[in-house]
């Protein structure tokens, strides 16, 4: 049976079915995840051979999608942010079947203004959501011309915005061009907001993995079918160096750690960190919302307790009563 994208390429004149698109690595994602209508051959192929090189891909996705959704939820809860933007590869396609935490970030915060910029989306990759799309974002040289399209500036930065960065750096391969880029968004964004990032890594290896003599990394291997699938660079990166990208704002918690372990109280964080495949952070805007005074220390660095009673309400009441 012929998805929808694939019924859409058929109905086209001849004279136009003539390029096939390359394989787009967010229709492969959505397609390893049941979302199947808006997939093309070539996604289909690379999800099949990134599922064979990277053990629990799927858990991997998981638990990245649910870290920018939980730091959506908390950074409206905890910081009063309610308007975002948020960089991905392509749409964020819901996930059927799976559960709340899954769906798309901007499912957490409702009544929230959100942006969604795709920065590798292919053709015929849909958005599932009211709020405004837009693609205009081709590389770290494109961030000036990004933040003055007419859908950033119709956000009010007399209040902080969130940025919700997800899995788009390792699409750039120079330090330089990723920090360049970094470097203008954060002087763009207003006191009081916070960038939310995750990255690829090949640092979180199985130890009995790294000790096998002429074994690559699975992350490696991931790089390799992704760059030459889609005909871009695809380059993971190290701890201290999405540290580096991150200067000079605070970073919330431990710093970069692995993205299953970012919230301590979390199911994810029981998980080995190979498990999560990426790092993940939150850096936050060095000054405070109206008062041009340093982020305290408390925003900085949340307890444990405090980041599960705001993943769960629930939970409050059961710590209040804890001995």
């Amino acid at each position: 049976m012929s998805t929808d994208v694939e019924q859409h390429i058929h109905d086209l004149p001849p004279e136009c079915r003539g390029t096939l698109p390359m394989a787009s690595a967010t229709r492969a994602m959505s397609w390893l995840m049941g979302e199947h209508a808006l997939t093309l051959p070539p996604d289909r192929a690379l999800a099949r051979h990134l599922n064979q090189a990277v053990p629990g891909l799927a858990e991997i996705l998981e638990i990245n999608r649910a870290f920018h959704y939980h730091c959506a939820e908390i950074l409206n809860q905890q910081l009063g942010i309610d308007q975002f933007v948020s960089l991905s590869p392509g749409p964020h396609r819901p996930w059927p079947g799976r559960r709340a935490d899954l769906q798309p970030p901007c499912a957490a915060v409702p009544g929230s203004v959100f942006v969604h910029v795709h920065t590798l989306a292919g053709a015929a990759t849909g958005s599932s959501c009211r709020h405004q799309h837009t693609y205009e974002y081709g590389g770290p040289q494109e961030m000036p011309r990004l933040l003055g399209t007419p859908a950033m500036e119709a956000l009010d930065r007399r209040h902080p915005i969130g940025v919700l960065i997800d899995a788009v750096g390792p699409w750039t391969a120079s330090d330089d061009s990723l920090l360049g880029a970094l470097d203008t968004l954060r002087a763009w964004l207003p006191p009081g907001s916070a960038i939310t990032f995750t990255h690829a890594t090949t640092d979180l290896e199985p130890a009995s993995r790294r000790r096998t003599t002429g074994a690559t990394p699975w992350m490696r291997s991931a790089a390799h079918l992704l760059s030459r699938a889609t005909g871009r660079p695809y380059r993971p990166r190290s701890r201290a160096a999405i540290t580096n990208l991150l200067a000079p704002w605070p970073l919330a918690g431990e710093g970069v750690v692995a993205t299953g372990a970012f919230f301590p109280d979390h199911a994810h964080a029981r998980l080995p960190e190979h498990r999560s495949g990426t790092y993940a952070a939150v850096a936050l805007h060095p000054v405070r919302p109206g008062t041009g005074q340093p982020q305290t220390e408390s925003i900085i660095s949340n307890s444990p307790r405090e980041l599960h009673i705001l993943l769960d309400p629930t939970m409050e009441q059961s710590a209040a009563d804890a001995p």
